[in-house]
């Protein structure tokens, strides 16, 4: 009877195990730059519909390129994300599958966004600003800020945050965007000042609007799908769009190894459909539907994507060694060249000197032509995969250089006269 009861329950275990372990294999595998807790909710909706398991891979833009390249890691099927460079260096790779899927864009979008060929296509938008804590401004007194340059204004020291674009594909177009409407000098000197404002530096860009609604600190450069989704939860919160806001389309592209691309397609014409654009632009994900073009509308600034693509790594690379890295000593400097400017003797010297304090804390070890120079792009080819040797000596350089021009800044602020 027990012999017979067993081979019963193999039986059935037979037959329900082939249906089980299908209903359990995924029928899609995304990977994402995006945070999880909003694009899970659009991922849940697609799954229901077609009654399959997907399953989401968060990755930073950097970590996204690594997993991609390693035969090691699991097959991916769809890339979304907002970063181009992340897509230009996946087409670089040949990494990306033709999509084979007609997409008619809308033409205001064409000039912000990466070439609607056979292998990436726009599914939504965003655009960044200042998102900032209203009750934390209140309490340090400190005005909204509107603009780049008021997050470098002396009494937001300690209390801005922002990413790095080494880790956010987002913060690289916001680096771009002040580097190529600004000039590479004055640019690099407005990102250098914002720098020695910074509490500290968040390994993910969605990490800057969290501090800001924690009241961690008080304000910070975001995109604005972040900001409407804090803005949904906290009534403190509030935002403002920067002046000739960067354009940031949300791409998909199919993997060149993808085990499921017929479902992927799938996925991104529901995207497109009117719910997908429905629910993009619900507040979990506050993308805005490629049917609006009014924000487009009020931006002039285009970024150069030549450029953008061209010193990709070395714009990563340096921001890194000279703001990255030196946070302490840049908020330390910039706080001592501001007190002694308001406290020296207003003479002719001590002005020259301040100026040149200020220079020093300011400059970025290469110029624009250097970082856009072949030799350059071929040394750090390789940045996002395996440094090499000469790599790690140029940026040591670069590094122990910005910290030697800070300390010389620092020298020259003690030789000022007081009265």
């Amino acid at each position: 009877m027990t012999q017979k009861l067993l081979r019963s329950l193999l039986i059935l275990l037979c037959l329900f195990l082939p249906a089980t372990a299908r209903a359990q294999e995924n029928c899609l595998v995304i990977l994402t730059s995006f945070s999880e807790l909003p694009f899970k909710a659009l991922v849940d909706d697609f799954s229901a519909r077609e009654q399959c398991q997907v399953r989401v891979v968060y990755r930073r833009t950097l970590p996204a390129i690594r997993l991609l390249t390693d035969d090691n890691q699991p097959k991916v099927d769809l890339i979304i994300s907002s970063s181009p460079t992340l897509f230009q260096t996946l087409a670089e790779h040949k990494l990306l599958a033709k999509l084979n899927q007609p997409f008619d864009m809308p033409p205001w979008l064409g000039s912000h966004s990466l070439p609607s060929g056979d292998y990436v296509l726009p599914v939504a938008y965003s655009g960044i600003g200042l998102m900032y804590n209203r009750d934390y401004l209140s309490k340090y007194q400190l005005p909204q800020p509107k603009s780049w340059q008021d997050l470098a204004r002396p009494e937001f020291s300690g209390h801005v945050m922002m990413s790095s674009p080494a880790h956010s594909g987002t913060t690289h177009m916001m680096v771009e965007n002040i580097l190529q409407s600004e000039g590479w000098d004055n640019g690099w000197a407005l990102l250098m000042r914002i720098g020695g404002n910074l509490s500290s530096l968040s390994a993910r860009s969605f990490g800057v609007s969290d501090a800001i609604s924690r009241g961690l600190v008080g304000a910070g450069p975001v995109i604005d799908n972040y900001a409407n989704t804090a803005r949904s939860h906290f009534n403190y919160v509030d935002f403002n769009y920067l002046p000739d806001t960067v354009i940031l389309p949300t791409y998909c592209a199919l993997s060149a190894s993808a085990s499921h691309p017929d479902t992927a397609k799938r996925f991104i014409s529901y995207l497109l459909s009117e719910t997908g654009q429905a629910n993009l632009s619900q507040p979990a994900l506050s993308k805005i539907r490629l049917s609006d073009a009014s924000l487009a509308s009020h931006s002039r600034f285009v970024i150069d994507k030549e450029r953008l693509f061209m010193r990709n790594n070395v714009i990563k690379a340096l921001f890194e060694q000279a703001i990255s890295q030196q946070v302490p000593k840049l908020r330390y400097t910039w706080e001592a060249i501001i007190k002694a400017e308001g406290a020296m003797k207003q003479t002719e010297a001590n002005q020259q000197t301040i100026a040149a304090a200020k220079a020093l804390a300011s400059k970025v070890p290469i110029t624009e032509a250097e970082a856009t120079s072949g030799a350059m792009q071929q040394l750090f080819a390789g940045y996002e995969q395996e440094p090499s040797a000469e790599m790690e000596r140029t940026m040591q350089r670069w590094r122990m250089q910005v910290a030697d021009q800070l300390e010389q800044a620092m020298a020259k602020v003690r030789t000022l006269e007081y009265p």
